[in-house]
């Protein structure tokens, strides 16, 4: 199969590229040339705005791909895009997100659970008008696609979510340096990140079953969710850390002026997410522990400068 990723270079869509190359199939990468990227260097670059209609209507022509996978795409974009891959490849798997699902009502959620978006926790509700609009355009034209709802993702590439909703490096020096550190609330909201290789296998899983999966969508996380005061344990034990721990109340976090209030606010909802469909759909299972994928970003942190500890223990 001859993929295009369409965003290809960064974190995920990387991964997404290694682990289909690593499984016999062809890939090419739509993006700008801002970053190399982690990927194989038989993968073909393709340098162009993936928002520039002449550029996309140039690449995409008719055969030349059989899939795209698309990581960086809006609501607006699809518009135009849908019309096009139909007519020039067999099938599109898009990467969706399980903040549509906050505040949730219950856990774990489901993909037919309800999708609130609450404006105040960052809203997501463009994230929920791209699966509107696949959906949409499935059911009008029978294109193939899926949209793949991922939860927040980690591992070599990125800096992982840190407890006060962002992904700021210095949250992990001021671990690593033994200061004391702030916990929202009481520490038991419940968290659950997935690595990005883990994430990498369900989306070859989605464009290789493409009959099982046209016009779904599915949840994409890991096994199982820890509550923030276990994710801050165990990343204060990776880096050997002895910084003393305090639970303090939401508005107190945000007077300091140093947080983001809809990240910090998302993060304190519930994310326990049910990947039960794409398990058994998709045989997808997760294989990177909540420790390995901490250990695994903070080792990256550390060699690329981002953070200055030890190795992780």
């Amino acid at each position: 199969m001859h993929v295009l990723i369409v965003g290809g270079t960064r974190f995920l869509g990387a991964a997404v590229a290694r682990e289909l190359m690593a499984h016999g199939h062809r890939v090419s990468l739509l993006h700008r040339g801002m970053t190399a990227g982690n990927v194989p260097p038989e993968a073909a670059h393709l340098l162009g705005d993936a928002r520039d209609r002449a550029v996309v209507e140039s690449i995409l022509q008719p055969g030349r791909f059989d899939a795209v996978v698309d990581t960086i795409l809006t609501s607006e974009d699809l518009q135009w895009y849908l019309p096009l891959l139909h007519k020039t490849v067999g099938q599109l798997v898009h990467c969706g997100s399980t903040g549509v699902y906050a505040p949730m009502a219950t856990v774990p959620v489901r993909e037919y659970d309800p999708t609130p978006c609450a404006p105040e926790l960052g809203g997501f509700a463009e994230k929920l008008a791209q699966d509107k609009a696949l959906l949409e355009y499935h059911e009008r034209a029978g294109f193939q696609v899926c949209s793949l709802r991922v939860s927040n993702v980690f591992g070599a590439g990125d800096v992982p979510l840190d407890i006060w909703g962002a992904r700021n490096p210095r949250y992990f020096q001021r671990l690593a340096d033994g200061e004391e550190i702030w916990i929202p609330k009481d520490g038991t909201t419940l968290l659950q990140p997935v690595h990005v290789d883990d994430l990498a296998r369900g989306f070859r899983a989605a464009l290789e079953a493409p009959g099982r999966t046209t016009g779904q969508i599915f949840n994409l996380s890991s096994e199982r969710a820890v509550t923030l005061t276990r994710y801050a344990e165990l990343a204060a034990e990776l880096l050997g850390s002895d910084s003393m721990f305090r639970y303090v109340a939401v508005e107190d976090i945000l007077a300091t002026g140093r947080a983001n209030e809809s990240g910090l606010r998302f993060l304190c909802e519930h994310m326990c997410i049910d990947s039960s469909k794409a398990a058994r759909v998709l045989h997808y299972e997760p294989q990177v522990s909540v420790r390995e994928g901490l250990r695994d970003s903070l080792t990256w942190m550390i060699e690329t400068g981002l953070l200055t500890a030890a190795p992780p223990a």
